[in-house]
């Protein structure tokens, strides 16, 4: 397929990328979702803009009809990815938020994973790149999945939306999502490579600890202290 196009209603993935004011990062993460070995009429790049108002648009306008762009203002980042969720086409579903990059596999690999163990969504190691240090580390989820962060995990669609989708009176609705999913017992299964990059800068949500304290002590006030998430 050319770049001009892109999948049908019968896509088989939705990449859902949240954008608001990211002209510094997201062409990287639109190009590496083009840029994947999974076949490219089988799977959508859907962009929710939440009111930017810097260049995001005029970048998002060059890729024509390559991604699909739903425009917002100020939803915040959770209702917007309830609303990508909702507007999604893919059976199945992965979020690439506009600073992180996916490997050229990334899709290949999940998705033949999740088809082949027929599980309810997968996971795998990432590559954490600090912007200001230079500093790059392969974060392992072998032996904990709340080593993850929002992206890089392939989600049935269907089922997520079944659960109410991410709640959103929470700072971490990811974290959240994962325990009611495996508290219920869902089937996952796990993928030992580094199949994205999640970026980390000064305006990433997880470099504010004061905002990343307030969100594990939701977490912990719902569930316990038993959610062993990583530190930040």
């Amino acid at each position: 397929m050319t770049l001009g196009q892109h999948a049908t209603g019968n896509a088989r993935i939705s990449v859902i990328t949240r954008a608001h004011n990211s002209e510094n990062f997201i062409r990287d993460a639109i190009d590496s979702a083009l840029d994947q070995s999974f076949p490219r009429e089988l799977y959508e790049i859907l962009v929710i803009d939440d009111g930017s108002v810097d260049n995001t648009q005029t970048i998002l306008k060059t890729y024509k009809d390559a991604i699909r762009v739903v425009k917002t203002e100020g939803l915040g980042p959770i209702k917007a990815l309830n609303l990508g969720l909702s507007s999604a086409k893919g059976y199945y579903y992965i979020l690439l938020d506009s600073d992180d990059i996916l490997d050229s596999k990334a899709l290949e690999e999940l998705y033949k994973e999740i088809e082949q163990s027929r599980s309810d969504f997968v996971y795998s190691d990432y590559l954490e790149r600090d912007v200001q240090s230079g500093e790059e580390a392969v974060i392992s989820l072998k032996d904990n999945i709340f080593n993850s962060v929002a992206g890089g995990i392939l989600f049935k669609c269907k089922l997520v939306l079944a659960l109410g989708g991410y709640n959103e009176s929470l700072i971490f609705p990811e974290y959240e999502l994962l325990i009611r999913l495996m508290r219920e017992g869902r089937k996952h299964a796990y993928v030992p490579k580094p199949l994205f990059i999640y970026t980390r800068h000064q305006g990433s949500l997880t470099a504010d600890k004061e905002l990343v304290k307030r969100g594990l002590e939701q977490l912990y006030s719902k569930y316990g202290k038993k959610v062993t998430v990583r530190g930040y």
